[in-house]
């Protein structure tokens, strides 16, 4: 946009040209020592209290002696506002994201730049224990949808000067505000610029959620898992910073993401450091096993019933033919049918209102768990194995989504090949692990490849005594890049 003008009254035409119709905005005309000058603001994003008594009553209260009109804007800025937060703006396109992020602007005839005041008061949640990252032991506080409030909870758990914020405006249409923090003495100066670097060449009309920022800052290898991690914790978040990770929040939303990402990072939880260390390590293993349930279980029991009854204990096989003679259906049909009912419950669960959500689970637990064994249309052991499977999908739940889709593929594959399948499929599936790492960290390291200084902490935790002499990077882990074959 065009820079503003020295003339009063043709930045007073420009702001209200521009905004014609808007309801919420706000313009007061004022003369200071004798000159013609306005204050602007957006209606429900400022502190009209701060507006009056930091702003606007020092400057319209006050008789200065000047030689022009700017060294009158100069005197005003220096010596008799009252605020902290002050900028200045010379174009149009900067006083208008000022507006929008809750500053007054003030301009004054004969000057072509505005002055902008920090009085921001608008409405926002407050800061809540976590909904979907719960824990036992640890804090009881995330992140929320205001970007200045996160970053001061970060800035709360890591009182040091080296925690930098770089805030960036994404968006060609509607500008958002996009921080970058890191540990400037722990982080690689290097995946700093290239995260920047890729956020910026990034072609956004504008950011809404931090799911936009992700494709760009993933992976180009096709795969079912994200180089990207996600949380609503500032303890996490902290502790990642701390690694010599890059967290990146968004305006908006309660979601921090950070990258370099690890796969052991998805087994890790709060309560883990404060639980003891052998109960820490049972709990891990229990995850890593709740993982392999989820995913190879119900291919495991296709291919199995299918082509390789010889493996089922006689017993065990007698009961399973007993129910399965009665149903119409393959094992490989009842499977699929099993899970795909089961994610309609799961999906109409989640988005139906909370008073009267209960009625899919009273509904889904008939229809499924009596009617259709009653019926003869599934056997009974597969509604075992698609119930250990779904409550093992939960245990690991930031894998979630990859696991849903895989399990199709393997029920399939498992149903179509056998367990020749299963093998070639889980093969397929850890190689593709093992290739991903879009900055040069490996996705599927410290475990490959192997680093036994970092080792300790990823099937089990070792005490605080050891972890606390440990000074493990994530730049350690760097190996060869994936994605060019090049080292880093």
């Amino acid at each position: 946009m065009d820079n503003l003008y020295l003339q009063y009254d043709k930045n007073k035409k420009q702001f209200e040209n521009d905004f014609k119709d808007c309801s919420d905005f706000l313009l007061r005309e004022a003369v200071i020592c004798g000159e013609k000058g306005f204050f602007c603001v957006m209606d429900g994003l400022i502190d009209s209290l701060q507006l009056s008594q930091m702003i606007m009553q020092p400057i319209l209260g006050r008789e200065l002696e000047y030689k022009d009109n700017q060294d009158l804007q100069q005197q005003l800025k220096l010596s008799v506002v009252n605020s902290l937060e002050l900028n200045e703006a010379k174009t149009f396109k900067d006083c208008y994201y000022f507006l929008m992020s809750g500053f007054c602007v003030f301009i004054l005839d004969g000057c072509n730049k505005a002055l902008v005041f920090g009085i921001q008061g608008w409405a926002k949640r407050s800061i809540d224990e976590p909904s979907n990252e719960s824990n036992v032991k640890g804090a009881k506080e995330c992140f929320i949808e205001a970007l200045n409030d996160n970053k001061a909870l970060l800035r709360k758990r890591l009182k040091t000067h080296h925690l930098k914020f770089k805030q960036i405006k994404l968006g060609s249409a509607a500008d958002t505000p996009v921080a970058i923090a890191y540990i400037d003495n722990r982080v690689d100066s290097e995946l700093v610029k290239e995260v920047e670097q890729r956020l910026k060449a990034a072609n956004f009309n504008t950011v809404l959620d931090y799911g936009e920022l992700v494709p760009f800052v993933d992976t180009d290898i096709k795969s079912f898992f994200s180089c990207v991690g996600n949380t609503e914790r500032p303890d996490v978040a902290a502790s990642k910073l701390l690694e010599g990770r890059v967290v990146i929040m968004v305006e908006g939303t309660p979601f921090a993401i950070y990258l370099p990402y690890l796969f052991s990072d998805n087994f890790q939880s709060v309560d883990d450091y404060d639980n003891p260390p052998f109960y820490s390590g049972f709990i891990r293993i229990l995850k890593y096993f709740s993982f392999i349930i989820s995913i190879f279980l119900p291919g495991l029991y296709v291919a199995i019933g299918t082509f390789h009854q010889e493996l089922i204990p006689t017993n065990l096989l007698y009961t399973i033919a007993a129910e399965e003679i009665t149903t119409p259906f393959s094992l490989m049909t009842e499977a699929i049918m099993l899970l795909v009912l089961y994610e309609i419950m799961r999906e109409a669960g989640l988005r139906l209102p909370k008073t009267i959500g209960h009625a899919v689970s009273i509904i889904g637990g008939i229809i499924i768990g009596e009617t259709t064994v009653t019926a003869g249309l599934i056997g009974a052991p597969m509604l075992v194995i698609i119930a250990m499977t779904a409550i093992s999908s939960y245990v690991v739940y930031p894998l979630y989504e990859s696991v849903s889709v895989l399990r199709f593929l393997f029920i399939i594959v498992g149903g179509l090949m056998g367990m020749y399948g299963i093998i070639l499929g889980a093969g397929v599936v850890f190689v593709n692990i093992c290739t991903l790492g879009p900055f040069g960290v490996p996705l599927s390291s410290p475990i490959s490849p192997l680093d036994k200084h970092s080792i300790g902490d990823i099937f089990y935790r070792e005490t605080w005594r050891k972890l606390s002499k440990r000074k493990v990077r994530i730049n350690q882990l760097r190996g060869a890049d994936n994605e060019t074959g090049e080292k880093r």
